[in-house]
């Protein structure tokens, strides 16, 4: 495809769309009011992450990506936002206005990263290479997230717990104060 003189490929649009994705995402998250929208779209950056790690070739950080920091970590960020009453006084069903349009975005997004998911190389790779491959596979991820990354993984654990713990003291404060 030619633009203005210049060929594009169709990786290059896909950087393009995901950077820009990942971009516009950000700017919302700092200059949206409502905190609830803000977590939302921290959620969209991280998915767009995900998926420039995808354009690098790293499917394995891409999917540690969205399961880690897409999935857990705006789950907990939006949890902490439920529980903190006096940040934001807004429940459950006024935030989300269309329910069921919700539940169908979730649905598709499950459809999509499970087809993306089963089809990656790097799934055919390791089923096609058999158990003892796996296994060995595994050992040496474990070794290297469980060997020079044990501490600071831990410490990063504690820091979101005392987050989440700080969230729900000052969720429970009284208004006598």
């Amino acid at each position: 495809m030619s633009v203005f003189g210049v060929y594009i490929t169709g990786y290059q649009l896909a950087f393009l769309a995901l950077a820009g994705i990942t971009l516009g995402a950000g700017v919302l998250v700092v200059l949206t009011p409502n905190i609830l929208r803000a977590a939302l779209c921290l959620g969209l950056v991280l998915f767009g992450v995900a998926g420039l790690y995808v354009l690098m070739n790293a499917p394995f950080l891409a999917a540690v990506q969205v399961m880690i920091y897409v999935g857990a970590i705006t789950t907990m960020i939006i949890l902490a936002i439920f529980l903190s009453t006096k940040v934001m006084r807004i429940g459950f069903a006024e935030a989300i206005y269309n329910p069921l349009l919700a539940a169908g975005v979730a649905g598709l997004m499950f459809v999509f990263l499970s087809v993306t998911v089963a089809n990656s190389v790097w799934v055919r790779e390791i089923t096609a290479s058999g158990p003892s491959a796996q296994l060995a596979d595994i050992n040496v991820v474990a070794a290297a997230l469980l060997q020079p990354y044990v501490f600071p993984f831990e410490l990063v654990s504690l820091v979101l717990l005392a987050a989440l713990v700080g969230a729900v003291v000052i969720a429970k404060e009284d208004d006598d104060a």
